[in-house]
């Protein structure tokens, strides 16, 4: 894939900053192939994932021809937990943001009739949850909501050891639907960093809760499929995998919190 062959590991790992661009590479392409099939939806959702999947897998490769040696596994017990996993978590981090920027400059300057058919799922997802705003029991239809995306980010991962991907991305195109609809109720364009500061507070733990199920999943998958290597090795693993989805079930939390005060 020519995305994939533009991007080297070791250089995505020094510089994060790659990531976010190829989310806004494969973004922009999506939208463009999502107007000329007039398609959207999760169709775009699809296409963005096709765009930036080879290169997370190239990732996870990497990292397991890395894992064959043993003083890489010296070198990893020796790191603190947040230090092993960093690298990954800015990288997702990075892929959200190049993909919610896109798609909310995208909402803003494309027609109306184009924008609405392009995100047309993500504007009924957005339309549904709204509608629910000031129903009773928000926090836990927010709270229960949230955690179902994120034990189905760790399945699809742990199945799959990238599958994570897809729920994150589609997550990632409904913010960035959000925050286009919101810079356009202001000032348009220049609005956009406002709207998307409004949405931090409880999106970044969301968000967090998300990414930390999907690497928890993709490093478990790896373990399982290489465990008679080394008991001591999966058990390891294990252990940060199953501290990734704690954590991650207590940012969901948080986020929902969070959400609630600001309904």
């Amino acid at each position: 894939m020519v995305l994939e062959s533009l991007y080297n590991i070791k250089d995505v790992r020094k510089h994060p900053s790659e990531i976010f661009i190829l989310g806004v590479i494969g973004t922009i392409l999506a939208i463009i192939i999502s107007s000329f099939l007039n398609r959207g939806g999760l169709f775009l959702v699809f296409l963005i994932t096709l765009a930036v999947l080879p290169l997370t897998i190239k990732q996870l490769k990497y990292e397991e021809r890395r894992c064959e040696y043993d003083h890489f596994w010296n070198y990893l017990y020796s790191l603190g937990f947040f230090s092993r996993h960093k690298d990954l978590i800015v990288d997702y981090f990075c892929l959200i943001l190049g993909i919610t920027l896109s798609i909310s400059v995208s909402y803003l300057i494309l027609p109306t009739n184009v924008s609405s058919s392009i995100f047309s799922d993500q504007i009924l997802t957005i339309s549904s949850i709204t509608g629910h705003a000031t129903a009773s029991g928000i926090f836990s239809k927010i709270l229960f909501n949230n955690i179902g995306v994120m034990v189905i980010c760790f399945a699809f991962s742990l199945f799959y050891s990238s599958g994570a991907i897809f729920l994150i991305s589609w997550n990632a195109s409904v913010l960035g639907v959000v925050v286009g609809q919101g810079a356009k109720n202001l000032m348009g364009l220049p609005s956009i960093p406002l709207v998307l500061f409004s949405y931090l507070p409880h999106g970044i733990f969301e968000f967090s809760g998300y990414i930390l199920a999907g690497i928890a999943g993709g490093i478990l998958s790896i373990a399982l499929a290489r465990h008679k290597e080394s008991r001591k090795h999966f058990l390891f693993v294990l252990q940060d995998s199953l501290l990734l989805l704690a954590m991650g079930i207590v940012f969901i939390f948080i986020g929902a919190i969070i959400e609630v005060m600001f309904i």
